[in-house]
């Protein structure tokens, strides 16, 4: 995650991450399936939009973020990153937002406690511009998409997960 620390610095044709706290993404991030599903998502919801007022609405920095860093886009040899695949949706910003990324991506796989904490404590660590808005848009992210694709467990996971940061 250090290496990526100001890539994109004069590079400006690459953009900067959406957050995507009040408005729809492309195709991810959908505000209304909350709104619609139950009162909790909904309540997830307006929490998510209120933190649209104290954050940008794009991330700021000049570090390369990945936007989908998850075990699954993580090549290793034992316990040995080798590489980093899946970049299509890399933009500008904060590198740190990739942990949070990695936090939620963990907490599918089912990653051992041990694990977990060790990057819930770098978790702690961040300053909150970083850490709220990333957490709210993985909120958002995770918990629309597992609504409108069903998965056994629904949206509780992420719902469960988003309150651990958030407002």
């Amino acid at each position: 995650n250090e290496t990526q620390a100001d890539r994109l610095t004069g590079r400006p044709h690459v953009p900067a991450a959406a957050l995507h706290l009040r408005d729809d993404g492309p195709g991810f991030c959908l505000h209304e399936p909350l709104r619609r599903h139950s009162p909790r998502t909904a309540a997830l919801e307006r929490r998510i939009s209120a933190l649209a007022d104290r954050y940008p609405p794009l991330l700021p920095g000049n570090d390369a973020v990945h936007y989908d860093f998850h075990p699954g886009n993580l090549l290793a040899t034992g316990p040995d990153i080798t590489g980093v695949i899946d970049w299509d949706g890399a933009a500008r910003g904060d590198r740190r937002f990739d942990l949070v990324t990695l936090r939620f991506g963990l907490h599918a796989a089912n990653a051992s406690p041990a694990v977990t904490d060790r990057l819930d404590t770098v978790l702690a660590t961040l300053p909150d511009h970083v850490l709220t808005p990333a957490w709210a848009h993985m909120s958002l992210r995770l918990t629309d998409w597992t609504i409108r694709h069903p998965t056994p467990t629904g949206p509780t996971p992420w719902l469960t997960l988003a309150d651990r940061y958030l407002p």
